[in-house]
């Protein structure tokens, strides 16, 4: 009759261990102060909002230096580390999320004074384009990529105001 009262303790006590309903003792708890147990977990805290203004999307086949921010999912990220290809969403160990981005967001850049991109020319290493109406910057010597392209050689700065 015993095994079964035992049997049925035991069943009820690892149904709701999980709840952390129940607690069970070790032996240095048994010196310390009762302690209170809630049943479940309280629930998770959201994203502080923040502003976005004046950044930009984060972008692939481009290298992000430590401190730099981008846009990625509609949150402001920074980069902890030189990061290249790694989205911050995928890389914890590479990027910081400061936030969810307040709405709407206004990344206009002025482009007075910069020239149009003109194929054939060289581009030093951050020499400023405009190309189709976007503002860009060479990530390095350049003469024959096209910003946009997959190439990494450009990075997007913003849409003209």
């Amino acid at each position: 009759m015993y095994s079964k009262l035992i049997s049925a303790a035991l069943v009820f006590a690892v149904a709701l261990v999980p709840t952390g309903a129940v607690v069970f003792p070790r032996d240095n708890d048994r010196l310390s102060a009762p302690q209170h147990h809630k049943a479940r977990d309280a629930p998770p805290s959201t994203a502080a909002q923040v502003s976005c203004n004046g950044f930009q999307p984060w972008q692939v086949n481009l290298a992000y230096n430590g401190g730099s921010q981008v846009i990625f999912n509609n949150q402001l990220w920074t980069a902890k580390q030189w990061s290249y290809n790694n989205n911050p969403e995928s890389s914890a160990t590479e990027w910081t999320q400061n936030g969810v981005c307040n709405q709407p967001i206004s990344n206009k850049v002025d482009c007075t004074g910069i020239p149009a991109w003109s194929q054939g020319t060289s581009y030093s290493g951050g020499a400023k384009v405009t190309f189709n109406g976007h503002l860009w910057i060479s990530t390095q010597w350049t003469s024959s990529n096209k910003p946009g392209d997959t190439s990494g050689t450009w990075k997007h700065l913003g849409a003209c105001a």
